[in-house]
């Protein structure tokens, strides 16, 4: 008995030991140097497609603005909804390239389309100013095309590009279509100042 007992204990002894020892075991990790950043920017993501119901076609989702240098595109509009038959929702517009440590301008949305009518078209953002981190224009959304007879809502203007102290500025937005005619295009955003204050 007593021979059992000594072993017993010794058993004990042995596990806990080993598991002390795996609670307090480093494991050995690589030590590689840290990877640098990229000089690149991350692209834009491309913008969620248009909604279509009861046989309209739902707009296409603007694409993703290029990435400058250490700053990232723009991210593309989202496409426009269509209800009723024949119509079409209006494509997003393109998100503006990033300039170097600034994001490029967001696009604008598609315009919504009903009974047979076309949504406009996003604008399309403004491109980031090239060292200054500051952000082009929104572009204007697409004019809708509600009551339209087949006529398309007018495309957003383009946001304005950044200067170097100042964002640019938002696009004027599409008209919206009418039963005799198309909607007209927005304006152009303003390019950014270039002097304080914004």
């Amino acid at each position: 008995m007593r021979a059992m007992r000594t072993t017993t204990t010794a058993r004990t002894f042995l596990v806990a030991a080993i598991a002390v020892a795996g609670l307090t075991a480093t494991p050995a990790l690589a030590s590689a140097p840290l990877g640098t950043h990229s000089a690149t920017g991350a692209p834009g993501s491309n913008g969620a497609n248009g909604v279509g119901i009861l046989g309209g076609i739902g707009g296409l989702g603007g694409t993703g603005g290029a990435a400058g240098a250490n700053g990232n595109g723009g991210t593309g509009g989202a496409g426009g909804n269509a209800t009723g038959t024949a119509s079409v929702g209006g494509a997003g517009g393109t998100g503006g390239a990033g300039g170097a440590n600034g994001n490029g301008g967001n696009g604008g949305y598609g315009g919504e389309a009903k009974l047979g009518g076309t949504g406009g078209k996003g604008g399309v953002g403004g491109a980031g100013n090239a060292g200054a981190g500051i952000a082009g224009g929104k572009g204007g959304n697409g004019g809708t095309a509600v009551v339209a007879g087949g006529h398309k809502g007018g495309t957003g203007g383009a946001g304005g590009a950044a200067s170097p102290v100042c964002p640019g500025k938002p696009g004027g937005n599409g008209t919206a279509a009418t039963a005799f005619a198309d909607g007209t295009t927005g304006s152009t955003g303003a390019a950014g100042k270039t002097t304080l204050p914004c």
